[in-house]
């Protein structure tokens, strides 16, 4: 392999600009350390991803005194409820007016936006870089064999960050937890997902996202993305082939009886493949942390995007990780504390993901089973729910509280917060507000 062009020397270099990755180096800049944020597309803008920031997750935001600022700049969607449609009635499965003091809702946020926000707010801080399209294909090591930064290749060539602590937060298909070594484990693929997207006009209901309508074909959701709508089917697993091959009649006929205000919108699908087809994994690894490296986010443990935690659930691991690794890098500790210190964000971490992740195998084994009957209804026992108010509350306060976020310690991470400048993007990328 070729020399790198440049060697650059950080406390920690992150893999991956999705939530867990952009949130965490903002929490390390923010603490005064050097940090370099690694993402391999040209932009931030990914289709189909969860935008569901939970009250919790709003309440952290807010103790670090971010959360008014983002839901003043970014347009965004309220959802103070979990409803189920049908073309017969409506149930309301969870309430969320008790599960935050300031914030007793899900703010719908595009991750398109969210995302740039925060880099943005990341390069108030001089410690901080991000470099686009670049792509890690090499983990560095130190003649121990512990990992000591990445390699990796972007429009200026080959280049090098070496650092104390290397983060892979570069998603379900991530890179760096290949080359660490790492195994994922496959515990559920009941559901898959079809995506499209179709133009929003005014006059279009205002949906904010937690909600689903269903159909005998399968469950709709419906998320605002400002200009856009996304339309996501869930499906059985595995069953995609045979509704393509049915052609767009069944597809748009669900449309049509379940969104009859996207009007003709629905006559652009001449054909299921349209769609872009998710499937639905839910993963886990067998350790989150090698010497010299720390998975996080969907890197460590694939949530499914049904219920949209996703998001919820890189954030807490971003916080957490901050907490437990910051004030080590600040004070040069050694490396034995490093280690104790990834191993103790899988402790505190594991626990809460895997609860989530066997709650989700159920939900999405029944649900499956309701799609292959052509039921549109809710679970007998969500209906239930639905009709005795303080257990949508109940309900929906459980669900919030599966997300809490740990509290930021006050003399590391909350800091004074310093004026935002100009955007600046290595490697010829951009930050459009």
């Amino acid at each position: 392999m070729d020399e790198p062009h440049e060697v650059t020397e950080a406390e920690c270099v992150i893999a991956g600009g999705g939530p867990a990755g952009v949130v965490l180096a903002y929490l390390l800049a923010r603490a005064g350390l050097r940090v370099v944020l690694l993402e391999a597309q040209k932009d931030f803008n990914r289709r189909f991803r969860g935008d569901t920031l939970a009250p919790s997750v709003l309440d952290y935001l807010d103790q670090l005194g971010l959360a008014d600022e983002i839901l003043d700049t970014i347009p965004h969607a309220r959802a103070e409820a979990f409803q189920w449609h049908t073309p017969k009635k409506t149930y309301t499965i969870a309430r969320y007016d008790k599960t935050s003091a300031k914030y007793p809702y899900y703010a719908l946020i595009p991750q398109a936006l969210f995302l740039p926000h925060v880099v943005k707010l990341a390069e108030a801080h001089p410690g901080f870089e991000v470099r686009m399209r670049a792509k890690v294909n090499e983990l560095l090591r130190d003649g121990t064999g512990r990992v000591c930064g990445v390699r990796h290749t972007g429009e200026n060539g080959h280049r090098e960050v070496r650092a104390r602590l290397v983060i892979a937060a570069d998603g379900r298909n991530s890179k760096v937890r290949v080359l660490a070594g790492a195994q994922p484990t496959q515990l559920g693929a009941s559901l898959d997902l079809l995506w499209r997207e179709f133009p929003r006009h005014d006059g279009d209901p205002a949906l904010s996202g937690l909600q689903l309508f269903g159909h005998r074909l399968g469950t709709i959701a419906v998320l605002n993305q400002v200009d856009h709508w996304q339309i996501g089917f869930t499906i059985e697993a595995g069953s995609f082939p045979r509704i393509r091959s049915g052609g767009p009649g069944p597809v748009v006929a669900a449309l049509r009886e379940s969104l009859p205000w996207l009007g003709d919108r629905v006559d652009a699908v001449a054909d299921p493949g349209e769609f872009t087809l998710l499937p639905v994994r839910i993963t886990e690894v067998d350790r989150w942390y090698r010497p010299g490296v720390l998975l996080i986010g969907d890197a460590a443990h694939v949530i499914s995007p049904v219920g949209g935690n996703g998001i919820n659930f890189a954030i807490c691991d971003a916080a957490e990780t901050a907490n437990q690794i910051a004030h080590l890098l600040l004070e040069g500790r050694p490396d034995a504390e490093l280690d104790a210190a990834c191993a103790e964000v899988e402790t505190r971490r594991r626990p809460p993901v895997q609860a989530e992740q066997e709650r989700q195998v159920r939900i999405e084994r029944g649900s499956a089973a309701r799609v292959r009957r052509g039921l549109a209804s809710p679970a007998p026992v969500l209906r239930f729910v639905a009709a005795v108010k303080p257990l949508a509350t109940f309900f929906g306060s459980l669900n919030a509280k599966g997300v809490m976020a740990p509290a930021a310690p006050s003399d590391v991470i909350l800091r004074g917060e310093t004026q935002v400048p100009g955007n600046r993007l290595a490697d010829g990328g951009s930050i459009v507000d």
